[in-house]
């Protein structure tokens, strides 16, 4: 495991705050691995640019002082600004509407607000400033990611029963067979 995310999970109090964390997370084998790899990859290089990513956004708040920043509010924009400029297959509202999301949910009332207005100015100076879904780039691992989460097509089986045995009664009475010797309407 790398340092960045030693760091985060030693800095839990106990297991009990570990599983709160992972409580209403259910995923397969599969999506999971995926999953912890984005986290992973995401983690460790937010970690690695984070004093570039902080520079960054000190200029988006000249009128602000960066140091006096909620450490979540910091973390947030650091995640969001990191995915912005590495993941260019992500769509910027996407990113964006997360960040949002956790500054309501992590932080104090107006961190989403907050949150928001600096993303939304560092946007305009990442080549995402001007997103199109037709032209963006394919998410490398959508092909694995869509085997894993497809449902997959229902297999249907045809049998043949007559009409009037007791199955050509059943189905009859469901309407939702066509039945050997019925005449099409």
């Amino acid at each position: 495991m790398s340092d960045a995310l030693n760091l985060t999970l030693d800095s839990l109090d106990d297991e009990e705050q570990s599983e709160d964390l992972v409580k209403n997370v259910i995923l397969s084998e599969a999506t999971s691995a995926l999953i912890f790899k984005f986290a992973t990859d995401l983690a460790n290089g937010t970690w690695r640019g984070r004093v570039q990513l902080d520079r960054a956004i000190s200029a988006a708040i000249p009128d602000y002082d960066f140091s006096r920043l909620a450490l979540v509010d910091r973390s947030i924009m650091r995640l969001a600004l990191f995915e912005l400029q590495e993941y260019p297959y992500i769509p910027p509202a996407v990113t964006l509407n997360e960040a949002i999301e956790m500054a309501k949910k992590y932080s104090t009332t107006e961190s989403g607000k907050f949150v928001n207005g600096v993303l939304h100015t560092l946007l305009k100076q990442t080549d995402k400033a001007n997103y199109d879904a037709a032209t963006a780039p394919k998410d490398p691992d959508l092909g694995e990611i869509e085997k894993i989460l497809r449902t997959p097509e229902p297999v249907i089986e045809e049998e043949t029963v007559q009409a009037e045995s007791e199955e050509g009664k059943i189905a009859k009475r469901y309407g939702v067979w066509k039945l050997k010797g019925e005449e099409k309407q």
